[in-house]
Order: structure tokens, then sequence, then C-alpha cells
């Protein structure tokens, strides 16, 4: 055993920083809906022993998700961590390695190993299509399915070159993205995922001259502006349909020309942040701007 773990340790690169494993990882926890999904489509299968916070799924059966044992609705405590005895962590949000022993250093300090998915790193890629790339292969490389990780890589750079086909010549759209409408109308501006993610579609955000990641869209200037179309993020505790509801009962923004005539789209919240549907989503995003 001792061999093979010598044999087998390696370096890898994430968030500007280098990390060691010293075994072929076999008890894996993801934090994140996003990470899960990444990790399940290079192969994982059983090595995922259980996922937290799931965003957009309804059909959690039997208190599990795709499969895999659902450890909690959100983050869990390090306690329930550590009593998987994991041996890597991966996250899609910075925010699952904020909570004290769950920091990655005290996690390193277990002897587990973590990944931080690149978007949700200080120092990531520009290009958020080439960070999925570098998820892709890095955790494909640790989980010793670098083939699959490759075959990933190739559909989605085939599902960005369908989408450029369904905006060729086309004037972008305005698009208004709507997080949430629960406190506000949360949206997203230039630093925002979803500004290259409309890109991708043809598209481009309403806000982007806003130099912000996540922010509260203003009522008068969202009306100065009259979107084209609104995107919808389609979460458990913020629905499209509820989102959809708000805006058609509510009495300045029903005055919207997106919202008289039904100029929405919605998608999967997390398909709206970067990780193994992201082609996806830019091409069924680009399909669905094409009717209007």
């Amino acid at each position: 055993m001792l061999c093979v773990t010598a044999a087998f340790a390696q370096d890898y690169h994430n968030c500007a920083q280098t990390w060691q494993i010293d075994h072929p990882p076999q008890r894996i926890l993801a934090l994140n809906q996003h990470a899960a999904d990444l990790l399940l489509a290079l192969g994982a299968g059983e090595r995922l022993i259980g996922v937290a916070y799931i965003d957009d799924d309804l059909d959690l059966k039997k208190g599990s998700y795709r499969g895999v044992p659902l450890l909690s609705r959100q983050y869990p405590s390090a306690e329930a961590v550590y009593a998987q005895r994991p041996d890597l962590v991966v996250a899609g949000f910075a925010s699952a390695f904020r909570l004290g022993n769950l920091s990655r250093g005290e996690l390193a300090g277990h002897g587990v190993a973590s990944y931080l998915l690149d978007a949700g790193c200080e120092e990531r890629q520009d290009d958020l299509f080439a960070g999925i790339e570098t998820d892709l292969k890095t955790l494909g490389d640790l989980l010793g399915e670098p083939q699959r990780a490759r075959q990933l890589i190739r559909r989605q750079r085939a599902e960005l070159t369908e989408a450029r086909r369904h905006f060729a010549g086309s004037a972008p759209l305005e698009v208004f993205y709507l997080d949430s409408a629960s406190n506000g109308l949360e949206s997203q501006g230039r630093r925002g995922v979803v500004t290259q993610l409309l890109h991708a579609a043809g598209a481009h955000n309403l806000f982007e001259d806003v130099d912000l990641g996540g922010f509260t869209a203003n009522t008068e200037q969202l009306l100065a502006r009259d979107p084209d179309v609104i995107l919808l993020a389609d979460a458990l505790w913020s629905t499209a349909e509820q989102k959809r509801r708000a805006l058609r009962a509510d009495p300045v923004l029903s005055r919207l020309r997106a919202v008289r005539e039904g100029r929405f789209v919605a998608l999967p919240f997390t398909h709206l942040f970067p990780g193994v549907h992201s082609g996806q989503a830019a091409r069924e995003l680009a399909q669905a701007l094409s009717r209007f």
C-alpha cells in the first residue's frame, strides 16, 4: 500500500496554489450541486459518497440526489463532513470552504484533499469555459478518467459551436437576468458569470455596464432600459414561475415589454453557473432567444 500511495502521490494546481493528494480518491464529497454533476459526468460513480446544497432538483428521492446520499440541504457542519471520512471534498462556491474547520487548510490538516471549481476561485480564468475545461482536466486526472474528461471538453466545444449557429447574423438581444425577486431584483453585472453565458448565446447583459458580479437592479433603470427578454433562474427557493407571477402582478414591472409579451426564458439555477452543463445552457439559451 505504501508503494502504491507513493507511486500515486501527485500535485495538482487549483486557485493559484499547488495542492497534493497521496492516493486515488475513493470517498468524495460534493458540497454544491454543479460540483456533484461534474463529478458524476466524469464517472465518479460510487466514489461520490455524499452531496450537499441542491438548488434546483425537485425530485430528491429518499434523501438522495441522482442516487447519491444527500448529506445536507445546505452546507453540512464540519463534524458531519469528517464523519463521512472523505479523502476529497469538491465545491463549486468559495463559501463552502469558509466554515471554520471546513477551510481548505483545516481539511488538509486532517489529511483530506480539496478542490474548488475554477469559477469559485479568487484568481480564476477570464474565460469561464476555459475554466470549466481546467476543472474537467484536473478532476479527470485525479479520478483516473482523463479520456472521459476529454470527451466532455469536446462536447462542450461542440455545444458552443451549435449555439453560435443559432445567432449567426442576428443582432444581440438585450437580456435582463433575474436571479431572485424575493428581496429586490437580484441580478448580475459585467463580472457575473451570466454575462459570459449570454455572450456565448449571442446576447447582451442589459446591465453589463455595472462593474459588479451580483447586485440589486434599480426598478427605474430597468424600466428605462426595457429589456428584450428576461432570463429567469429556476431554483427550489425561487422558481421561475414564482418570478413570472411576481413580475406580472407588479403594477410597475408589468409595464415592461418583455413581461407584457411573455418574453421569458428559464434555465435551471445550477446551469447558470460554470460546470458540466454550461455548453448545453449556452446552446439552449441561444435556441430559445432565436425565437424572439
